[in-house]
């Protein structure tokens, strides 16, 4: 009786594993959707006992010679050699075996070619071990292979749709899982759908893409491969990539590749007597992907070959990374100054910042819109004059100049444009610090800077009619070379209204007063999360009684920290000196967490930042049922909130209290709004957390530590 409760959810666990690997076959990550498939196995009996027995041979092989995994690409090449070994080969005392043997080297090649086409190509080994497994196998029938099954032992079906190219396609889809039947290809549409639309659409118009160019190019009838162009056109627009127009184009051409590939591949393999298998998806995603991962910069479609996800999470984790982190080909930099600094002049200014240096800031420092003292006849009457200036980011310096005199102001020296300067190489890039102060510079050529280190003074030297501060990132190491995109990172900024916003990232504009955001001890302390203290929450619905509720931070087996609930909930976070991020927030259902990420998803650590954004995603929100599917029906792809934060200290609580308001834009005039609301105590981390939203609220109150 005491056994019960644990080995359930081991078997639980277990059957979900199960699951989840017969859906991503499709690229799918549900476990219902997952049984879905299994279950449409059977219509194969054969081919459904071949592929249970493919994968728990898998399971076995891996445990019995301890080879680690990471994810399941392995279950999933023994799960599509038990089908297809099952399919053609009688019932019999061989059957088992031949599944027995694919298994062990589809095993053993996913483990070795794994790593091997991750370190040499940055790409993903997909399927191909299932088919070097069963050209073994089908090569070994050849010789004697007396209960070996003809194509024809899987034909057959009564048409389901009035357009046989309806038909073709269902039969298409089903060929992968060896049940090439309409009505079964149409149930195993009907699973990619409920998995993900985005994906059934991709489905659907690879095999468009791939039937068209196999009949403009004169190729025969192609319905049992036909099922490549779709996985072509699902890896390539959806799985592999963020969605989008590039990414979709790419997943036509993938397929129309992949129906050319059939025709060359399939005159390769004739003689020999083997089938196409999954090759022609093989060739056109290895083609596709290996070209656009070997861009030098990241341009659209962007590739998620890291961590590759369903559509809607990737475009998910899109918009957060452009809301949070700015242009992926940007160089983040820290403000070079202590203190608040006024940009006089940004990228493309009308002055000097023209191409092709338009990639460039000029700072000085501001006091009730002035920028010096007295007059300003003399140098040192202008604020910046002699402040310190800081490395920007971490790197080597590479050249300077430190011998030239600063100019008196309303002059400038034209012969020497950028007057004192050092040069950073950072990368494959590099930093410019110019017009600074004679006799200032900390560093020498060849030391290294760490970010925040003073290597000079702000002068007026060079092309500098008064002291400023002038900063750009370029491509190579020749002064005045081609301006490269940059931005600042982890900055306050004022508004208008005198308020400092944090921004993560922040192309600065003329005018912007800016100063880096500085880590405060207590507010840090207050939000660190701890891996042997859980915190411990009474979570309360609205007109219902609380339940216990924690949450606890964790490490994966890959290194990456994530915050997960009781119930099996979790998001990854980041923490820096300046802020604490959460993202990726997985599919679990735990509305405790939901409340933590909407209240303090995005967390500045400085004590002086007063307001901020961020685009949290619209699964956080308590919809209702109705409001959650026309959310769904409007926005297929998922959407994100607008979210506005604002802190004060709160005297009478003796806590910060962030507040924020989000509005989810379902449609042009259909805005639904909710508010959170979050106490974080000095010395006792994140009291209370609230949510209120129309006709529902929840709050939080955190109990004690463990």
């Amino acid at each position: 009786m005491t056994a019960m409760p644990s080995a359930q959810p081991a078997l639980v666990r277990f059957g979900r594993s199960l699951a989840k690997t017969y859906a991503a076959v499709f690229f799918c990550h549900s476990p219902w959707v997952g049984a879905w498939f299994a279950a449409l196995t059977w219509w194969t009996p054969r081919a459904a006992l071949g592929g249970l027995a493919g994968l728990l041979a898998t399971m076995l092989w891996a445990r019995l010679f301890e080879l680690q995994a990471s994810g399941r690409l392995h279950l999933v090449n023994g799960l599509l050699c038990g089908l297809a070994i099952g399919a053609f080969h009688a019932i019999d005392g061989t059957y088992f075996l031949w599944i027995v043997l694919a298994a062990l080297l589809s095993t053993l090649l996913a483990h070795w070619l794994a790593g091997l086409f991750w370190k040499t190509a940055r790409l993903p080994l997909l399927s191909l071990p299932f088919v070097i497994a069963c050209w073994t196998v089908f090569l070994g029938w050849q010789v004697n292979a007396p209960s070996a099954l003809p194509l024809s032992a899987l034909l057959g079906g009564n048409a389901l749709a009035p357009w046989p190219w309806l038909d073709d396609f269902f039969i298409s889809l089903g060929w992968l899982l060896l049940i090439p039947y309409p009505a079964a290809g149409a149930l195993v549409f009907t699973g990619i759908l409920a998995a993900s639309r985005y994906l059934a659409l991709l489905a659907a118009a690879g095999y468009a893409a791939g039937t068209l160019t196999l009949h403009l190019l004169g190729g025969q009838e192609a319905t049992p491969t036909a099922f490549n162009y779709s996985l072509a056109a699902m890896a390539l627009g959806g799985f592999f990539a963020v969605p989008g127009r590039a990414s979709f184009l790419v997943a036509l051409a993938g397929g129309a590749l992949a129906g050319w590939l059939t025709i060359a591949l399939e005159v390769l393999l004739h003689p020999l007597h083997l089938p196409l298998l999954t090759m022609p998806f093989l060739g056109a995603a290895y083609l596709m992907l290996g070209s656009l991962g070997a861009r030098m910069t990241a341009r659209q479609p962007v590739l998620m070959l890291d961590d590759p996800a369903s559509p809607e999470i990737n475009i998910e984790r899109a918009r957060m990374a452009e809301a949070r982190g700015g242009a992926p080909d940007s160089l983040p930099l820290q403000p070079p100054f202590h203190g608040e600094w006024r940009v006089t002049q940004g990228f493309d200014g009308p002055h000097t910042h023209k191409p092709p240096w338009q990639h460039a800031l000029d700072f000085d420092i501001a006091e009730s819109g002035r920028n010096h003292a007295g007059s300003g006849v003399l140098r040192e009457d202008y604020f910046c004059f002699g402040a310190p200036v800081l490395a920007p980011i971490a790197g080597q310096v590479v050249r300077l100049r430190d011998d030239l005199a600063d100019s008196l102001p309303g002059e400038a020296d034209l012969a020497n444009n950028w007057g004192n300067f050092i040069l950073l190489r950072v990368g494959a890039a590099h930093v410019l610090l110019a017009h600074l102060k004679r006799g200032s510079m900390k560093g020498r050529i060849g030391e290294w800077v760490v970010p925040g280190q003073q290597v000079a003074a702000c002068g007026s030297s060079g092309r500098s009619p008064v002291p400023h501060l002038h900063l750009q990132a370029q491509r190579d190491d020749e002064l005045g070379g081609l301006t490269q995109p940059f931005h600042l990172t982890n900055v306050l900024v004022r508004n208008e209204s005198h308020a400092r916003e944090f921004r993560l990232f922040h192309q600065p504009a003329p005018g912007d007063e800016i100063c880096a955001a500085l880590s405060d001890d207590r507010l840090s302390s207050a939000m660190r999360l701890s891996r042997e203290h859980p915190l411990v929450f009474i979570l309360r619905r609205s007109g219902c009684a609380g339940e216990r509720a924690t949450l606890g931070a964790k490490l994966t087996l890959l290194g990456q920290p994530r915050l997960e609930t009781g119930k099996g909930a979790s998001a990854a976070y980041e923490e820096t000196a300046a802020v604490l991020g959460f993202y990726d927030r997985n599919a679990r259902q735990d509305p405790m967490l939901d409340l933590w990420l909407l209240a303090v998803g995005l967390t500045p650590l400085s004590a002086i930042a007063d307001l901020w954004n961020d685009s949290p995603p619209a699964r956080l929100l308590p919809l209702s049922a109705t409001l959650r599917l026309l959310c769904d029906l409007l926005h297929p792809l998922g959407a994100s909130c607008d979210s506005q934060y604002r802190r004060r200290w709160d005297e009478a609580s003796g806590a910060w209290l962030q507040e924020g308001n989000h509005a989810l834009r379902l449609a042009p005039g259909l805005v639904w709004r909710s508010a959170t609301v979050a106490w974080i105590e000095p010395g006792f981390g994140v009291r209370r957390l609230r949510l209120d939203a129309p006709g529902v609220s929840w709050e939080a109150e955190l109990q004690i530590s463990e």
